[in-house]
């Protein structure tokens, strides 16, 4: 039996479903920030697979190594270093990216830092300035930096990196760690509303716990991602899944929203968190 979609409560049967696929992310150029190690990394590598033109841009070094570990693999990629957390970082970063490819149609931001503190009482003006700085003005002054080229690439789609902490739920130790997130969840909703007439597309993720080495020296208190399973018990417990999210994992959904297949979904933020945050 067809299935066939509804046009004004019509059946059209010239409008047979079919599923899209990710061909079309390989004429796509990708800009992923953060993408040195973790989610970032993960998400340039998944690209990459799918034949985009990725650039890797980090303030790290071995972002050199994500791009190099692509072209490995067959792919495209070049690495940019830069400070993607003041307005000239960016500006620089985007200018490159262009000059380096022609075109930009996809922006991810992602880059991020983890700074716990016992309460947010106890939470020092400078790491209040760092998160807010690095989570939440570097998603904006990349955006305003690579919004033209977005729009003229008539395809543009932003996605920003967000948490489940700050968006669904409050977590002691996180006050301005949710709140950063909070506040890039905010400003793209916004943004895809003002963005939507000019055919730009802004979207969040908003992971749950993911292991990755960021969250082992931060949370764990650990040098390495390996002692992800004998720490942090009780919150495992808590994931219904029974697992902490892989990188990649939350880089497929990105991936997603970066390309043609969501050309229909803006302004949403797409919690991924193994059912933490409830079902």
């Amino acid at each position: 039996m067809e299935r066939l979609l509804l046009h004004g409560g019509v059946v059209s049967p010239e409008s047979r479903l079919t599923m899209k696929t990710d061909d079309e992310l390989r004429t796509r150029v990708c800009l992923v920030t953060g993408a040195a190690r973790g989610i970032g990394k993960a998400t340039a590598e998944v690209l990459g697979a799918a034949g985009a033109k990725v650039v890797v841009a980090d303030i790290s070094e071995l972002g050199a190594q994500t791009a190099e570990g692509i072209r490995a693999a067959g792919g495209q990629a070049v690495f940019i270093q830069g400070d993607v957390s003041t307005a000239e970082g960016a500006a620089n970063i985007v200018a490159s990216a262009v000059a380096e490819f022609g075109v930009l149609d996809s922006l991810i931001n992602n880059a991020g830092i983890l700074r716990l503190a016992p309460s947010f009482e106890h939470t020092t003006i400078e790491q209040l300035h760092d998160l807010m700085q690095i989570n939440f003005e570097s998603v904006f002054h990349m955006s305003k930096a690579a919004l033209p080229a977005l729009e003229k690439s008539g395809r543009g789609s932003i996605v920003n990196t967000a948490s489940m902490v700050g968006f669904r739920i409050g977590m002691p130790s996180h006050a301005i760690y949710g709140a950063s997130k909070a506040a890039v969840v905010g400003l793209s909703m916004t943004m895809a509303i003002e963005l939507a007439p000019r055919g730009v597309r802004v979207n969040c993720v908003a992971p749950g716990v993911v292991a990755t080495d960021l969250f082992a020296e931060e949370f764990l208190k650990s040098n390495s991602s390996k002692d992800l399973e004998s720490g942090g018990k009780e919150t495992l417990a808590a994931i219904p899944l029974g697992n902490y999210a892989r990188p990649e994992q939350v880089a497929e959904v990105i991936a997603f929203l970066a390309g043609s297949a969501s050309d229909y979904v803006t302004g949403q933020t797409i919690v991924i968190d193994g059912g933490f945050t409830g079902i």
